[in-house]
């Protein structure tokens, strides 16, 4: 089981995202993730992260929304990668309680397993109002980046 801070580097962070609308949200994080060198297809990539908001918004309530594929991308991932990025506004994305989504998790995984581990992973470490608030005070990506690995070796 490797940590989530694996799989985030610091240069797949991104404070402040420029992004102001969800479509190039979704664009710009797929270019912070690209910086890791670990996809391989870029259009393949925004085509299912795309498809699967299509489908049905990963935002969850409470700002954050997850992008990702619906299913594995093996042919156009030379690794598994995360990316965060936080706007400096709420961005409508799609949230069932129609709030504003301003942290950014981009989940692009070349296998199931991994998906799911991070969702999980994820999911533990966003439950912590703590985290939250220090996300959207933080101005660095260096800072955020070093958020994210502590609270990921918290959880365990």
């Amino acid at each position: 089981e490797l940590p989530f801070s694996f799989l985030l580097k610091p240069d797949t962070v991104e404070v402040p995202l420029h992004a102001r609308t969800k479509r190039s949200v979704i664009e710009e994080m797929i270019a912070v993730a690209g910086r890791s060198w670990a996809i391989w297809n870029v259009e393949t990539v925004a085509q299912a992260v795309n498809e699967r908001e299509e489908l049905m918004s990963t935002a969850l309530p409470g700002g954050i929304a997850l992008p990702h594929p619906r299913q594995p991308l093996p042919d156009a991932l030379g690794e598994s990668v995360v990316a965060f990025g936080r706007t400096m506004s709420g961005i409508p994305f799609g949230a069932t309680d129609n709030s504003l989504s301003d942290l950014f998790f981009l989940i692009l995984c070349r296998d199931l397993k991994t998906h799911l581990y991070v969702l999980a992973r994820l999911g533990r470490m966003l439950q912590n109002p703590a985290l939250m608030h220090s996300l959207r005070e933080t101005s660095t990506s260096e800072a955020t980046y070093q958020l994210l690995c502590d609270a990921d070796s918290e959880v365990g």
